[in-house]
């Protein structure tokens, strides 16, 4: 009977054991759910890069030409964020950017690059702790829209 009494009066041993039961998982879950956040941001970093170059690459010819989206393609295909359909739209979407030939001289010289990209969903991590994620594959979109100056002579 004493030993038992002795058990229950060390509350401090028993403490830590009810501390780490509770906090251990909390912290492994925060440790994975890191992941989904640096490949969400990792993927927007790719995205940006290369729509900056394809930006480049437009002002040089005067608009964004149909090499120079296959190039883009390519580009992303290489690095694993390829040609997507969602919805019965195909992605990446370039619908909005300038395709038709504007000169340095012209009045308005500027070339637009829109870059629309499915994004991974995040929210679904949300269901694991009892929120509102869904089980879609995609939920939003890297929408980049880039502005720039024509260099075309003709």
């Amino acid at each position: 009977m004493n030993s038992v009494i002795a058990f229950w009066r060390e509350e401090r041993g028993m403490a830590n054991v009810l501390v780490t039961l509770y906090v251990m998982p909390v912290m492994l879950f925060l440790s994975m759910a890191i992941v989904p956040f640096f490949v969400y941001s990792m993927k927007a970093d790719h995205l940006n890069t290369l729509a900056n170059h394809a930006l480049k690459e437009a002002e040089a010819v005067g608009y964004v030409s149909p090499s120079i989206i296959a190039a883009t393609n390519a580009r992303l295909a290489q690095l694993g964020m390829g040609s997507v359909t969602v919805g019965g739209t195909a992605y990446p979407s370039y619908t909005g950017s300038t395709d038709t030939k504007v000169l340095r001289h012209s009045a308005d010289p500027t070339i637009r690059l829109v870059l629309k990209y499915p994004a991974p969903n995040l929210t679904r991590i949300l269901s694991a702790v009892g929120g509102n994620g869904t089980s879609s594959t995609h939920e939003g979109f890297y929408n980049l829209v880039l502005y720039g100056k024509s260099e075309a002579y003709e």
